[in-house]
Formats: C-alpha cells, sequence, structure tokens
C-alpha cells in the first residue's frame, strides 16, 4: 500500500461514456445488478453533475462522483467504480480520497453519506464510514443495501 499510484484525473465527457459503461458492465452480476445499467446510463447523460474519470497510462479504470443535497448540507457519493481487472489495486482507494477530498475543499462542513452493497463495505470502513442500516435485498435479489455515513473525526 506504500506506492505512489499515478492516475490522470479529468472530469467526465460524453466522450467517456462508452468506457464508462464498459466499467458496470464488469461489476455486473456481482456487483451491479443488470437493471442498474439504465439508472447509470441515464446518469451519464444528465448535464449537471460532479463526475470524474480517472486513468492508467490512457485506459479508463475507474469512474466516481457525488452529489449535493438543495440545502448543500448533504454530499452523496455516487457511482464509484473500478474496472474488474483492475481491481484491488489501489484504484478505488485512489478515486475515493479525490472525491472526498474535493468534496471536503468545496464544502468544508457538509455530511458525506453513500450506499453500497455487502461486498464492498469493509472497504469504505477502511476510510471512515460506518453503516447506518442494512436492508437485505435492498438493489435487488441477493444484493443488500448499506447505508454509511462519513465518520468526521477519522483521518482521511
Amino acid at each position: 500500500m506504500g506506492r505512489f499510484l499515478y492516475m490522470r484525473i479529468e472530469s467526465y465527457q460524453q466522450k467517456h461514456f462508452e468506457s464508462c459503461m464498459e466499467i458496470i458492465q464488469s461489476n455486473t452480476p456481482k456487483y451491479i445488478l443488470p437493471f442498474e445499467h439504465l439508472d447509470y446510463k441515464n446518469y451519464l447523460l444528465r448535464k449537471s453533475k460532479t463526475y470524474f474519470v480517472f486513468f492508467k497510462d490512457n485506459d479508463l479504470v475507474a469512474c466516481g462522483g457525488y452529489g449535493l443535497n438543495k440545502t448543500k448540507t448533504k454530499a452523496g457519493l455516487c457511482w464509484g467504480l473500478v474496472h474488474r481487472k483492475y481491481h484491488k489495486q489501489g484504484y478505488g482507494s485512489r478515486s475515493l480520497k479525490y472525491r472526498l477530498n474535493h468534496i471536503m475543499i468545496n464544502y468544508p462542513e457538509i455530511e458525506i453519506h453513500l450506499d453500497t452493497s455487502q461486498h464492498t463495505h469493509q472497504f469504505f470502513e477502511k476510510f471512515g464510514f460506518i453503516t447506518e442500516q442494512i436492508t437485505k435485498n435492498g438493489y435487488g435479489e441477493g444484493l443488500d443495501k448499506y447505508d454509511m455515513t462519513l465518520n468526521k473525526d477519522s483521518n482521511l
């Protein structure tokens, strides 16, 4: 874990659409259920969003963003994905840290939330997220939903 992982980071643009769809496909069905692809596609097509793409050399290996509630008191991490062939290599950690830092710099007092599954909740716990609620089959059959909040006292 001590090695520094270089990644080029850009704001999402429409030219990244196919690569991002390939990333979600690589995580189906273990982490993402097939019916979620339409929600993701619609999210990518939205004009206004904060979403980033992460490159290893010229390969788009990860993507992720966040949204704010109307009063800007809560931020929700969304669609954080790493291509399956790049899992467990540090790209998810770098993507998460980048997004958390982006939120904290721009909205220092905000609460940060996310939802994830039983397959990845422990990853987020390493960064200070606390499980608030578990919904059995919350995403669909066999995929539980974990609602989590960042403990502000944790050190990134």
